[in-house]
């Protein structure tokens, strides 16, 4: 039989591999589009999740629970959703929830998010809800498949109950001692020492950072020519290339047995990969990794800072905006660090994360905004801040909540009138309605004969949620950000727009660059002519402090 749709044979493939075999010849083709575009945005909330974008990945998740028509990919994309909030969001109350919605809706994977959610508590300092429900599975599956574990947790649990106990029965004691200590004639205090508060400050942090994951061949070299670069256990030399052969590390030629190399020097050391190459502050270390090399740069965050600050924002740029973009690269680099103890790397070098050029992108004016903001980290709650930052809101923030399904109390929306005097502030964009449908079709999204397009849902900052394609076939809603505004189909600046249609075109006039949520780099250009750096920070970042912390 000859496939004239490649993207519905794409569909039929990836529905029988990935569903239910059994039900496919009931379910419609419009069903079967949905539900592969439902598990494309799985697979791509798990790479968003590997490059740090953890709030991109959680609309990704509500876009496949709202394309779906099965119940256990709707529960995949919940279990998805529950960890990043609970592992990368520090919004464990959460998931916890998500856990309970499943465990009442969802019968046939109850077991599991019961099992999950105990777990979530016994992980989260909350042993005495952790004991509730691991008692609870174990009365409700008492030959559950998760028996075994739930009993090592539970074990764990009750000592953990009654070191508790003892402590509350050992601080009892000594208050009682206290209070009749109190009875006794006073005595003049010991005089305390005087507390240096830089003492008080943690060491400065070093960053692991990914180069490259991708590539196969490597070159580490210096500009001097007397410089040396030394190695843990093989020696010194002038320059150095690595590959891979058969699995294992191959040195200036030679087949090495250690499972990775580091570099480093007392200049900086130049890495070449691909097509790409970086002088770098620090050390260089390399290993095989998924039958690449993973290239890491460990630098102390500060020199990480000084090539992610001009990166990210122009050094021309007033003082205080060049401060205030210091301190969120700052925090979100280290929210990376503290949250990606698990993975072989804390930040990407590219805008996964922040860019990051090497020496050769410092600049002396940057330098300056990072010395006097040093140490410098917004904090919530005593926490680090996930400090997303967008490169124009269009003269309003994003409310996280409305735009990635989970919000913080210090990304919300408001308004924001110094980004509309910068640049990216507004664009407009337009499309034919066949090239509409041509450009869905491509992506497996069937709207022939489109007849209207229209705002379907909108957030607090006036962004388009969602909208509704009128078509001659019936009506479809798509969510703008992740399918229609998206890279695979408009590529839309921003989602804060108007969707207009003349004659055969539709019109789209928006505002913004990004997705609005946060710190607006335009607009904190802007405020910087006026305003200190803690002043935009406490705009962008209300109910957020800053804290020194090295």
């Amino acid at each position: 039989m000859k496939i004239k749709n490649i993207a519905l044979l794409l569909v039929l493939l990836i529905f029988t591999t990935v569903t239910c075999p059994s039900v496919a010849g009931a379910v419609s083709k419009v069903e079967l589009e949905d539900q592969a575009q439902a598990q494309w945005h799985i697979n791509y909330a798990s790479y968003l999740i590997d490059v740090g974008k953890y709030f991109e990945s959680l609309e990704q998740y509500d876009t496949a629970i709202d394309y779906t028509p099965f119940a256990k990919t709707r529960v995949q994309a919940l279990f998805g959703k529950a960890m990043v909030l609970s592992t990368f969001l520090d919004a464990q109350d959460k998931a916890a929830d998500i856990y309970v919605d499943i465990s009442k809706k969802y019968p046939e994977s109850a077991e599991t998010a019961i099992y999950k959610l105990a777990f979530l508590y016994s992980q989260d300092d909350e042993p005495v809800k952790a004991q509730k429900v691991l008692d609870y599975y174990l009365k409700k599956y008492p030959s559950g498949k998760y028996r075994f574990q739930v009993e090592a947790v539970l074990s764990s649990v009750k000592r953990e109950l009654a070191a508790i106990a003892a402590k509350k029965k050992t601080d009892e004691d000594i208050a009682a001692e206290t209070k009749k200590e109190e009875t006794k004639p006073e005595s003049k205090p010991a005089t305390k020492p005087a507390v240096d508060e830089k003492k008080q400050l943690g060491d400065e942090p070093s960053l692991r950072v990914c180069l490259s994951r991708k590539v196969t061949k490597m070159t580490v070299t210096t500009k001097g020519s007397a410089d040396k670069i030394c190695t843990d256990d093989l020696g010194c030399g002038k320059k150095y290339n690595i590959k891979i052969s058969n699995g294992a590390l191959v040195l200036n030629g030679k087949k090495v047995t250690a499972a990775s190399i580091r570099f480093r020097s007392n200049t900086h050391l130049i890495v070449g990969y691909g097509k790409s190459k970086k002088k770098v502050r620090g050390d260089i270390s390399v290993r095989v990794s998924k039958g690449r090399l993973l290239i890491l740069n460990n630098v102390k965050i500060e020199d990480y800072l000084r090539s992610v600050v001009p990166a990210e924002s122009y050094a021309s740029w007033p003082q205080e905006a060049l401060k205030a973009q210091s301190v969120a690269a700052r925090t979100y680099a280290y929210y990376q660090k503290k949250h990606r103890t698990h993975l072989d790397y804390d930040v990407y070098a590219d805008t996964y994360d922040q860019m990051y050029g090497g020496v050769d992108r410092e600049d002396k004016r940057t330098d300056k905004a990072l010395k006097s903001t040093h140490g410098q980290v917004l904090m919530y709650k005593n926490k680090p801040i996930l400090s997303q930052y967008t490169a124009n809101s269009g003269g309003v923030t994003a409310d996280a909540k409305a735009i990635f399904g989970a919000g913080k109390a210090y990304l919300v929306s408001h308004d924001d009138p110094a980004s509309l005097k910068g640049k990216m502030a507004s664009w407009t964009r337009s499309f034919t309605v066949s090239q509409i449908e041509a450009k869905l079709a491509k992506i497996g999204i069937s709207v022939p004969g489109i007849k209207s397009i229209k705002s379907l849902e909108t957030g607090p900052s006036g962004r388009i949620i969602k909208a509704r394609i009128n078509y001659s076939g019936g009506h479809r809603d798509l969510r703008t950000r992740t399918t229609l505004g998206s890279s695979r189909v408009l590529n839309l600046p921003d989602i804060l727009l108007s969707i207009t249609k003349s004659g055969n075109k539709y019109i789209f006039k928006g505002n913004g660059y990004g997705h609005g949520v946060g710190y607006s780099q335009w607009g904190s250009a802007e405020l910087g002519k006026t305003k200190d750096y803690e002043t935009i920070l406490e705009f962008y970042y209300p109910k957020t402090s800053i804290k020194q912390l090295w």
